[in-house]
């Protein structure tokens, strides 16, 4: 499904305290640790967890965003799991990324109160899912808020208890290994890189920039480029003469590389 090529108002309603921000983008790839050695590689650490209700993943953690690496170990497993319900609707995606060899599924926006998120969508005609994961002995969970009739590149979002920065110092300090580089945003390629940015600005209540084909998106913006993959295709970084490859499936490259990118 394509973003819509024309926008019915051009008023960007305002979220109120929601605070939409970048968490974490989602690459799906066939094997972790592989992935996990390429992207440590590549000058970005990144890390891989124990197996999980037939799922295995791993990250490259900036802070409180990170990139989270997706793997399914055992599919029966997965499937029957409250994770693997809860992607159903990505599934098919997600397994055609993965016989690709890898690629980057979707990307997921922190808000303040994602319940709050998903009643404001459905209010204005979304499909949108409600969903809430609470692992057995963890002191973290989470409620997600899944918009079900987007465009592939569509975000989802988020809300976690106890909240991003308690989880990060709490929990999660240990595995936080930047490396020289930083995450400037993303780039999703589509045939009309200006209304995809008008459209998904106006979903996250987020006015458009000095550019029309960048949503400025805090903590990580959003570029798009013309092109008929309908996808997200790279990881944008600044800092420490970022690299330019393909880790399965996805690139990565330097945010200067990329038109309209509004840096020197």
């Amino acid at each position: 499904m394509r973003a819509q090529s024309a926008i019915e108002s051009t008023e960007f309603e305002q979220p109120g305290d929601e605070q939409p921000e970048f968490d974490h983008l989602v690459h799906c790839v066939p094997d972790v640790e592989s992935t996990v050695r390429g992207y440590t590689e590549a000058g970005l650490p990144a890390h891989a967890n124990p197996e999980y209700l037939g799922y295995r993943n791993g990250a490259w953690r900036l802070d409180t965003r990170y990139i989270e690496l997706s793997s399914i170990v055992n599919r029966l497993v997965f499937l029957d799991s409250p994770y693997g319900r809860a992607m159903k609707s990505w599934q098919p995606r997600a397994d055609e990324l993965v016989a690709r060899g890898g690629g980057a599924l979707t990307f997921c926006v922190h808000v303040t109160d994602a319940g709050d998120t998903a009643e404001r969508l459905r209010a204005r005609g979304h499909r949108v899912e409600l969903l809430t994961f609470a692992r057995e002995g963890s002191p973290v969970s989470f409620r997600e808020a899944i918009l079900t009739d987007g465009p592939p590149w569509a975000p989802f979002f988020v809300t976690y208890e106890p909240d991003r920065q308690t989880i990060l110092a709490k929990y999660s300090a240990g595995r936080v290994n930047r490396g020289p580089h930083d995450l400037a945003g993303i780039l999703v390629e589509t045939p009309d890189p200006r209304a995809s940015a008008a459209w998904l600005g106006e979903l996250l209540g987020i006015p458009p920039g000095a550019s029309p084909t960048v949503v400025p998106l805090p903590l990580g913006q959003v570029h798009f480029t013309e092109g008929p993959a309908d996808a997200i295709t790279a990881l944008l970084l600044s800092g420490g003469g970022p690299p330019t490859t393909v880790i399965d499936g996805l690139a990565v490259r330097p945010v200067e590389s990329v038109a309209g990118s509004g840096r020197p």
